[in-house]
C-alpha cells in the first residue's frame, strides 16, 4: 500500500494495519524520516521511501527545476544548465554519505524489505527536454570521459567536427546550439552530425546511473542484506539519464512504470531474481485484475497499490477506517494472487531465442529526427508528450507486438551485450534491429560474425546509418551485410515508397519506407507498387539477412482491430518459420480461425513439468492511450479458444484447480481478465 494524505494517528494506527491485513496487504512505505519499528512491531512489512530527494525535482524542488527551465528556454544562457547538484561535485557525496548513514542505522535493525533511494528520480522533470548539466563539475568529469573515448584532442575534433585548442575549452553543443547545426547542415546538403550534444547526453546517462549505483554501494556499507533500488523509473529516453540498459546495473531491484516497453527491457537486462514490482492506479477492478495477473504471469515479485483521495480501499477520514467498495474487490484478487504467484515463481521461463536490439544512441538519434518538425520549441516535447509521439517508441513496439501476437517470447539485448558477444554466446537464432540507426564499428563486427554463425538479423530500416556518437556516416555500416545501397540517405517521418500487394486482402496493406533503398548483391523478393524493394534477402555464412524496407510505425495500433494487423504477422510468421523459430503453442478461435489475434503466451519448466499461461493481450502502456482511433474493445471480449500443445499431457489448470485430463489439444473459455494457466505433467 502507497496511500496519500495524512498518515493514521497513534489513536487509529492500530485500527489501519488492521484493515490492511483483512484486505491482504503485507506492506506498506515507511518515509526515511519515520518510525519504521511500527510495522515490525505488528507483524508488518515496510519499505524505507524516498532517501535522496537531490536525484529528483518533486516536491520542495519542484521549484528551482521550474525557474532554471524558464531561465534557460527564455534566454537560452547556460548559467541555467547547472544542475543542483551535480553528481560529480565531492561535496554532494559527503552530504550523502552522512544522510544514507543516518537513514540506514534507524532502518536496519527493523529489516525492511527495500530502499527506495527516490521516487520518480530523474536528471530534471521525468524525461522532458532540459541541457542539464554544465556546472563545472559535470564539464570538468566529462572531459576526462572523452579523453578516455577518444584518446587525442584531434581525434574528438574530427569526430564533433570541431577546433578545439585544449581539452579544459571543449564544451558539448546544447539542443539549441545543435539544432543550429542540424539546420545548416541540411541547407547545405551536408550529413547530419550530432555528437557534440549527442556524447554529453551519453555522460549524463552514466552520471545519473553511477549516482544510483554509487548511492546504493553507500547503503550497502550499513546494510548489505537490503535490496537498494528506486520506483517510478521512466520510458527510454535520451533525457533524464534513462539508458535502461545502465540503469538495470545500478540497482537491485525496480518499480518501472510500463511505458516505452520499459517492463519488459528491464526484465530483460536485471540479474536473475532482482525484483520487479508494478504500481496500480485507480478503481477499474476488471483492468486491475488483468494488470496484476499479467505482472505475476512475468513472476514479479509484488506490487505497489496506490491508495488516494479518488481511489480509496479504506476511509481514512472515518474513525472506524471502513473498507471502501475498491477494497473489498481487491481482497478476494489478493487472496487468489496469492495462492498462485509463489507457485510461479520457482519456474524457469523459456524463451524463443529471438532477441530485440535495445540501442541507446539510437534513442538519442531519434529524438532529435523526431523533434525536427518542433522547431525551437523543442523543449517542449515533455515526457507526457513524448509518450505517444517517439516514432522509435512506435516501431520497438510494433516488432515485440508482433511476437506476442505469434505466441513468440523474447529478449532485449543492449548495444553492450551485442558488443560483447551475447548474441552467439547465448544461442539466439535471430536479432531483430528496430530503426537502429546508431551503432558502434564493434556492434557491427559482432552482428556480422552472428550472421556468419548462422543467425538471423531482420532490419527495418536506417540500420547502422549513424555511428554511435550519432554522426551520420556516407554508407550504412552494414549495408555489405544486407546486399542494400542507399540506406543512409535521408530521414523520413512515414513511409513513402508506396503500398505492398496484401497477402490478406481485408488486412491493412504494408507500407514502404524508402524509395532510394536498392537490392545490390542481395535478392528483393518483394516490393511495392512502386517498385521499391521491402523484403531483401542476402545471405553470408550459415546465416542470412532480411531488410524489410517497411514503415513499422502502426502495427500497435493496427493489432487493436483484427484483421487489420495480419498482414504483418503473416509476413513475420513465415520469415521466423524460415529461420528455424515457430510458435511451441498454436491458439485459434473455436471456429478455427490460424490465429486469434491479441493472445500473449507465457511457458515455463519445472523438471519434466511444463506450465502455459494464455492470456488477452491489448494495449497496457500509454503510448498510444490518447489515440482516440486506439480503443481494446475488440480484445476485451470473452473467447472460446482451441490450443494445440507439443505433446498429451495431463492438464490442470493452475488457477482454478479444474482437471482436463490427457491430451494434447484443448478447448478452453478466455475471459479478457484473466488468464488460463495449464500444468503439464507427463502422463503416466
Amino acid at each position: 500500500m502507497w496511500s496519500a494524505g495524512e498518515f493514521p494517528g497513534p489513536s487509529t494506527f492500530p485500527i489501519w494495519i488492521q484493515r490492511l491485513k483483512e484486505l491482504g496487504f503485507t506492506a506498506e512505505q515507511c518515509p526515511a524520516s519515520d518510525d519504521s519499528r511500527l510495522w515490525p512491531d505488528r507483524g508488518f512489512g515496510f519499505y524505507v521511501d524516498s532517501m535522496i530527494p537531490e536525484l529528483g525535482f518533486h516536491s520542495a524542488r519542484a521549484a528551482l527545476y521550474k525557474s532554471d527551465w524558464q531561465g534557460y528556454t527564455t534566454t537560452r544562457d547556460k548559467k541555467f544548465l547547472s544542475r543542483s547538484p551535480s553528481f560529480e561535485d565531492p561535496a554532494f557525496w559527503v552530504q550523502a554519505k552522512q544522510r544514507v548513514q543516518s537513514i540506514v542505522s534507524r532502518h536496519a535493525a527493523n529489516k525492511p524489505l527495500l530502499y527506495n533511494l527516490r521516487d520518480e528520480p530523474s536528471l530534471g522533470s521525468f524525461t522532458s527536454p532540459m541541457d542539464y548539466s554544465f556546472s563545472p563539475s559535470t564539464l570538468g568529469a566529462f572531459r576526462q570521459w572523452l579523453q578516455a573515448q577518444y584518446g587525442t584532442l584531434a581525434g574528438l575534433n574530427r569526430e564533433w567536427e570541431t577546433s578545439f585548442a585544449r581539452w579544459d575549452d571543449v564544451t558539448p553543443l546544447t539542443t539549441f546550439e545543435i539544432k543550429d547545426r542540424e539546420r545548416l547542415q541540411l541547407s547545405r546538403n551536408q550529413r547530419e552530425n550530432y555528437a557534440p550534444w549527442a556524447d554529453h547526453r551519453a555522460f549524463m546517462d552514466i552520471s545519473f546511473t553511477g549516482a544510483i549505483d554509487r548511492l546504493r554501494s553507500l547503503v550497502h556499507q550499513f546494510d548489505p542484506d537490503t535490496p537498494v533500488g528506486i520506483a517510478g523509473s521512466q520510458m527510454p529516453s535520451a533525457w533524464g539519464g534513462y539508458d535502461l540498459w545502465r540503469l538495470s546495473r545500478a540497482v537491485d531491484w525496480l518499480e518501472p512504470y510500463d511505458v516505452g516497453g520499459s517492463r519488459k527491457i528491464l526484465a530483460s537486462f536485471l540479474p536473475p531474481g532482482a525484483p520487479l514490482l508494478a504500481t496500480v492506479f485507480g478503481s477499474d477492478i476488471a483492468r486491475i485484475r488483468r494488470q496484476l495477473w499479467r505482472v505475476a504471469l512475468y513472476q514479479d515479485r509484488g506490487a505497489i497499490v496506490w491508495d488516494d483521495a479518488d481511489s480509496r480501499c479504506i476511509r481514512k477520514d472515518v474513525p472506524a477506517m471502513p473498507v471502501t467498495p475498491r477494497g473489498m474487490d481487491l481482497a478476494p484478487l489478493f487472496a487468489e494472487l496469492k495462492t498462485v504467484a509463489p507457485k510461479l515463481f520457482v519456474l524457469r521461463p523459456e524463451r524463443d531465442r529471438i532477441a530485440i536490439h535495445y540501442s541507446q544512441a539510437s534513442i538519442r538519434a531519434h529524438w532529435m529526427l523526431d523533434s525536427r518538425e518542433d522547431g525551437d520549441t523543442w523543449y517542449r516535447r515533455l515526457a507526457s508528450y513524448e509518450q505517444t509521439h517517439s516514432g522509435l517508441a512506435r516501431v520497438r513496439d510494433s516488432f515485440a507486438r508482433i511476437l506476442e501476437d505469434l505466441g513468440l517470447d523474447y529478449d532485449f539485448v543492449s548495444y553492450e551485450q551485442v558488443e560483447n558477444d551475447a548474441l552467439i554466446q547465448q544461442g539466439y537464432k535471430v536479432l531483430i534491429l528496430p530503426q537502429s540507426i546508431a551503432m558502434s564499428a564493434r556492434e557491427c563486427r559482432r552482428i556480422e560474425a552472428f550472421v556468419r554463425a548462422g543467425g538471423t538479423v531482420i532490419a527495418d530500416n536506417l540500420t547502422a546509418a549513424m555511428d554511435e556518437h550519432c554522426r551520420r556516416l556516407a554508407t550504412g555500416q552494414l549495408d555489405d551485410l544486407f546486399g542494400i545501397r542507399g540506406s543512409a540517405t535521408l530521414w523520413r517521418k512515414s513511409g513513402e515508397a508506396g503500398a505492398v500487394p496484401p497477402a490478406v486482402p481485408s488486412a491493412s496493406r504494408l507500407q514502404g519506407f524508402d524509395p532510394d533503398v536498392k537490392a545490390g548483391s542481395a535478392t528483393a523478393r518483394a516490393a511495392t507498387s512502386r517498385g521499391a524493394p521491402v523484403l531483401i534477402e542476402n545471405r553470408t555464412g550459415k546465416g542470412r539477412t532480411i531488410y524489410l524496407n517497411l514503415d513499422m510505425h502502426d502495427y500497435g495500433k493496427l493489432r487493436l482491430t483484427p484483421p487489420q494487423g495480419e498482414n504483418y504477422t503473416e509476413l513475420f510468421g513465415r520469415l521466423l518459420r524460415e529461420s528455424g523459430v515457430q510458435a511451441a503453442i498454436q491458439v485459434q478461435t473455436a471456429s478455427g480461425r490460424q490465429t486469434l489475434p491479441g493472445v500473449r503466451v507465457w511457458r515455463y519448466s519445472n523438471g519434466d513439468v511444463h506450465y502455459v499461461a494464455l492470456m488477452r493481450n491489448p494495449e497496457f502502456d500509454s503510448e498510444l492511450g490518447k489515440d482516440s482511433a486506439v480503443v481494446n474493445k475488440a480484445l476485451e471480449q470473452p473467447v472460446r479458444i482451441h490450443v494445440f500443445l507439443p505433446a498429451r499431457s495431463r492438464l490442470r489448470d493452475l488457477r482454478t484447480g479444474r482437471d482436463f485430463g490427457v491430451t494434447a489439444e484443448l478447448d478452453a473459455d478466455l475471459d479478457p481478465w484473466s488468464p488460463l494457466i495449464l500444468e503439464l505433467t507427463p502422463p503416466h
